[in-house]
């Protein structure tokens, strides 16, 4: 009776001891809540300048920090959040944008209106319009990706055709401004016509629409814009005027 208690207790006591491990294990990772996601990968500049550029030299400073070969996108996601812009069906510039969907858009940073499209002929560059009175600009242009960084003239060289630029065929009154650079030329600035702007809503909602699987670029160009931190509607300033209201 003694041995047949006293092995009740021993297994008893088993069973306690095997069990106690089994409450106490720390949960295995498949167990765990899972991580937040990481934010996504966004370029940067290095340490000391600025992802608000506020004029054309400040743009190539900034591509010139960044990764080479540069890719547009990657430039974009430079940029500074709260990123402003204002977008508009377009027929007739370098970047021609014929529908709502892959509207060109017009990105303020400073005293400069960077524009750029989705998709078509004109989607490898920034036409660039920095502001020197409240209707005329300084006109420049890059073209990506760019292999490596900018000699100061660079960006005003790109547009220069014989004594003037490409633009002046639809600026008026273009002069030169070697004080800026010796390629740098100035003339009238617009902004698009009220029927042809493209509502900010619209093109957000494309953003969230594409697909990368059978659109891979377009969306990776709207995902460098809408996917890096906020973005807001902005108006042009109301001095630029439009081609209809020079005439």
């Amino acid at each position: 009776m003694f041995r047949r208690r006293l092995g009740g207790f021993a297994a008893l006591l088993l069973a306690s001891c095997a069990s106690a491990p089994e409450r106490e294990r720390p949960p295995a990772a498949s167990d765990a809540a899972p991580d937040t996601p990481p934010p996504p990968a966004r370029c940067r500049p290095t340490a000391g300048i600025s992802g608000a550029p506020h004029t054309i030299a400040e743009v190539a400073a900034l591509a010139n920090a960044l990764p080479h070969p540069l890719s547009l996108t990657c430039f974009l996601e430079s940029l500074d959040r709260p990123l402003e812009l204002s977008a508009a069906v377009s027929t007739i510039s370098l970047q021609p944008a014929p529908t709502p969907r892959s509207p060109r858009i017009f990105l303020f940073s400073g005293e400069v209106i960077m524009s750029v499209v989705p998709e078509g002929s004109g989607k490898d560059l920034i036409e660039l319009s920095q502001l020197v009175s409240g209707d005329r600009s300084l006109k420049a242009e890059l073209k990506f990706p760019l292999a490596a960084p900018l000699l100061p003239d660079d960006p005003f060289a790109h547009v220069r055709s014989d004594e003037g630029t490409t633009c002046r065929f639809c600026h008026p009154s273009e002069t030169a401004a070697p004080e800026v650079s010796p390629s740098a030329f100035v003339s009238g600035a617009f902004s698009p016509l009220p029927r042809a702007m493209v509502a900010f809503d619209r093109v957000q909602a494309e953003h969230a629409a594409c697909d990368p699987l059978t659109e891979p670029d377009r969306c990776a160009f709207l995902q460098a814009i809408f996917g890096h931190g906020e973005v807001r509607a902005r108006n042009f300033p109301p001095t630029v005027p439009t081609a209809f209201d020079r005439r």
